[in-house]
């Protein structure tokens, strides 16, 4: 008996070391205090995360569990989970250089772009899942919610992307598709950086890493360096006379000619609101905008961030974060996408998906599972998102339009 018992606390003292907890902290520039958004959060490739727009994250794991925070620019960090505290710092490098704009160096380019190609070619069938956040305001008031579960071709850049598993809600469901027609939202995340994979460049290619990207692009360079970390900043600004898809700096580990980060806008792009389906439906858009017209096509504004990783050892895309701008009706329309690389994890479902579908057709055709997203919180919402999440749980409106 005294021997069963004595297995029987052991047991129950292994459990309880196993059991996880969930930390939740926010990082911040040590200088500033300044939340940094998006920052990476990784322990291993079934369990990572990053910060939201409020440098917030949540992570579930075992208290002994080490975690690697990073950011582009910053030096990254390790810190064991029961050790973190509530603030995480990370410290900026300082640029011991004064950010001296360094002189044209083609040769430092050449290598990066052809390093670059190299590891699309190698790469180009490697496949990662990833986790999909879409919410939208016109003007002050978030009217729209949509999170997924997305797998796709991730290296380099992010291509053919499938849907495993999504939910979607809107606050007004007779009408709010006629003005947020980025439905296909989504497609804006696969912004190319180089050539095709399997494909020639070409002189007209538009993309910063071709050979032709010179001629379409006035190029400078900038490093920012310490005694320690370093980075090549390289600005790709378009000519004036060529209609340049992308006005972006991208950042480089200057040792190993790696794409690290890449920001900036995608220029001339417009945004293709749905024309009406039926009279009663453009009744009730006109009543809720007090317009009694629309134009079909709009001139859009749209920022993105692009984060790189080589934590399965070989370049692919860990985030991408896009903010979208466009007047409508007399209301700001703005529109915020997150996707997030989650590694191993895998969701089942697909749904091959093409740059124009309707996501909402495709995600209402699945049916809502409550008990799936509750337990599949991947990145942390912000207040204003469980706001709009209690919202559209109590009034039951997802899956609805």
């Amino acid at each position: 008996m005294n021997r069963l018992i004595s297995l029987l606390l052991t047991w129950l003292a292994l459990t309880v070391s196993a059991q996880t907890t969930t930390y939740e902290a926010v990082v911040i520039d040590a200088h500033t205090h300044q939340p940094l958004p998006y920052a990476s959060i990784f322990i291993s490739r079934t369990n990572s995360t990053i910060t939201n727009a409020e440098g917030g994250f949540s992570i579930a794991c075992q208290p002994s569990d080490v975690l690697q925070i990073s950011y582009v620019g910053y030096k990254a960090t390790s810190v064991v989970a029961d050790k973190m505290g509530s603030q995480v710092k990370l410290a900026p490098i300082v640029a011991m250089l004064s950010e001296v704009t360094v002189r044209p160096n083609s040769s430092f380019l050449k290598r990066a772009i052809t390093l670059t190609e190299l590891q699309l070619k190698k790469n180009r069938k490697k496949k990662a899942n990833f986790f999909y956040r879409q919410t939208a305001y016109a003007d002050s008031t978030c009217y729209e919610f949509m999170e997924a579960f997305l797998k796709g071709q991730s290296a380099v850049w992010l291509r053919n992307l499938a849907l495993n598993k999504g939910r979607f809600a809107g606050i007004q469901p007779d009408s709010i598709n006629y003005y947020s027609y980025y439905a296909n939202f989504f497609s804006s995340s696969q912004i190319p950086v180089t050539t095709q994979p399997g494909m020639k460049a070409q002189p007209d290619d538009r993309y910063p890493l071709t050979k032709f990207c010179e001629e379409h692009y006035d190029i400078s360079y900038k490093l920012i360096a310490d005694e320690e970390d370093s980075l090549m900043a390289v600005h790709f600004a378009p000519k004036p006379t060529n209609k340049v898809i992308l006005d972006a700096t991208l950042y480089f580990d200057p040792a190993t000619y790696m794409l690290r980060k890449m920001e900036g806008q995608e220029l001339n792009l417009i945004v293709m609101h749905k024309k009406e389906r039926e009279d009663r439906k453009k009744e009730e858009l006109n009543k809720f905008f007090g317009q009694e017209s629309y134009d079909d096509i709009i001139e859009t504004e749209l920022h993105f961030v692009v984060n790189m990783s080589e934590d399965r050892e070989f370049l692919e895309v860990q985030s991408v974060i896009i903010d979208e701008l466009h007047q409508l009706y007399g209301k700001t329309i703005k529109t915020h996408s997150l996707l997030f690389n989650i590694g191993d994890r895998q969701i089942s479902g697909g749904k091959q998906l093409a740059a124009d579908d309707n996501l909402h057709d495709i995600i209402e055709d699945q049916g809502y599972d409550k008990q799936f997203w509750t337990d599949n919180e991947i990145v942390l919402c912000t207040p204003i998102e469980k706001q709009v999440l209690g919202l559209f749980e109590s009034r039951r409106l997802f899956g609805v339009f």
